[in-house]
């Protein structure tokens, strides 16, 4: 008989991805990560649905760990195992590290405003990462190129023809 394990969460679940496995692996993955949106305090977390299921019954928290997300999670994908790449409602960009041993998140590079408006930030809507480059686009009307051991943009394809803002 298969076991169904739930747990309410009491956050706005907005984007969920499984943690890549090695091809050579014959396991299933086993860990995944997921960003809210529209809370006081958005999170990015770590969970695992690792089978502990004993008498009926799920010993420990599936969460593993959390970090505040500033702004929505717009779009989560996972750069490699250890690094996850979030699209903000600020604009911003951020890469954070899991620390498996100690299952802890923080953050390891963030670029702010990667999309913007002259007058006010823009959302950035999606991200795609094939390490070390990571592909965000956003309201803005932007496709930018970022690369983990750069700091800046690297490439900008488009940009805004007008600001939406009211003046």
């Amino acid at each position: 008989m298969e076991y169904i394990n739930a747990k309410f969460v009491s956050q706005k679940i907005s984007k969920t991805r499984w943690r890549p496995i090695s091809s050579t692996s014959l396991q299933q993955p086993e860990v995944f990560a997921t960003g809210s949106w529209d809370n006081e305090d958005n999170k990015v977390s770590i969970w695992s649905v690792a089978e502990q299921a004993v008498q009926d019954e799920y010993e420990g928290d599936p969460q593993l760990c959390e970090y505040k997300h500033d702004g929505d999670v717009m779009d989560l994908q996972f750069l490699d195992q250890e690094r996850i790449v979030t699209a903000s409602s600020t604009g911003s960009v951020t890469i954070f590290r899991h620390y498996q041993n100690s299952q802890t998140l923080s953050v390891n590079q963030r670029w702010e405003r990667a999309h913007y408006h002259s007058c006010d930030n823009a959302p950035c809507t999606g991200v795609v990462c094939n390490s070390p480059e990571i592909v965000t686009v956003g309201e803005d009307g932007r496709i930018n190129l970022l690369r983990v051991d750069h700091k800046g943009i690297v490439r900008t394809i488009g940009l805004e023809t007008e600001c939406p803002c009211t003046v």
